[in-house]
């Protein structure tokens, strides 16, 4: 009974482990993905849309088409000299509009029968698939992080872009593969939660995106970049989840759950932005 309840607290909580793993990369950058909750929500949309013309295929279709997206935000984020705050406050009102406009502001479903919906719905050895594949990403983007190039290259970056610039290493490349994983994650936690759910809408991901960061920064990850690992923030994940449910159960009203966040958020930013490298802040 016990390993029930705590196969289903992962299930429920795997797309907001999902959102965390991926707010990981930017954040390993110095940078800041403020959209991902709401590509969740624009992928859950899109995605029950297009099901009924691409079946299951319309779940790797949304997946690639955030990832370019996320990509093309790492893009212009070097080129225009945008603040990763600011493209991705933009892109989040942007995000919102179009899952508003595609929905009308009505919920969308799915049908039944489709194996990758009902896939991630499923359980292996006793085991939630989604949590399984959130295993599964954490294990691909740490052997990335930890024995590739650009793995490397992402920690150079969020220790010192002027370093990285010198030693001739292509800026926009990293930061689009960053943001590329970010939005690519969260159009994933998007498609489980419609696998949960069934039917998605404008505001499936509302309220995800301080947990997430949470999670993040619980896990150990410098805001300030160049510190952590996308292991490290599966557990803060699970600590946040931990934290949410207790939240709950203490009976709190649900206005203290955010309190709780931000509090959580501000402790952990104090404890672990490097302030040698800010130099200044504003």
């Amino acid at each position: 009974m016990r390993w029930r309840a705590i196969n289903s607290l992962m299930m429920d909580n795997a797309p907001m482990l999902l959102l965390i793993i991926g707010s990981t990369l930017p954040i390993l950058i110095g940078c800041l993905d403020l959209s991902v909750a709401a590509m969740a929500s624009l992928a859950a949309v899109t995605g029950a849309l297009l099901s009924p013309m691409l079946g299951s295929f319309a779940g790797p279709a949304v997946v690639a088409g955030a990832s370019l997206i996320g990509a093309l935000q790492g893009y212009l984020i070097g080129r225009m000299q945008i603040p990763s705050f600011v493209m991705t406050l933009g892109a989040l009102g942007i995000f919102n509009g179009a899952a508003l406009a595609l929905t009308g502001a009505n919920m969308v479903g799915i049908s039944s029968g489709m194996w990758l919906f009902d896939g991630l719905a499923g359980r292996s050895f006793g085991i939630s698939n989604m949590f399984l594949l959130v295993l599964a990403v954490v294990i691909c983007l740490q052997v990335m992080l930890r024995f590739t190039r650009m793995g490397r290259n992402i920690y150079a970056f969020g220790s010192s872009e002027l370093a990285v610039y010198v030693s001739g290493i292509r800026r926009d490349l990293v930061r689009s593969v960053a943001f590329g994983i970010s939005a690519g994650c969260g159009a994933l936690a998007g498609l489980m939660m419609l696998s949960q759910t069934q039917f998605a809408n404008a505001t499936i991901a509302d309220g995800m995106l301080l947990p997430a960061l949470v999670g993040v920064v619980v896990g150990g990850t410098a805001i300030s970049g160049g510190v952590g690992s996308v292991v490290a923030s599966l557990i803060g994940g699970i600590i946040a989840v931990l934290l949410r449910v207790g939240v709950t159960i203490s009976s709190m009203p649900p206005s203290s759950q955010d309190i709780v966040f931000g509090v959580v958020i501000l402790v952990a930013v104090a404890l672990t932005t490097d302030r040698q490298k800010i130099g200044v802040v504003k």
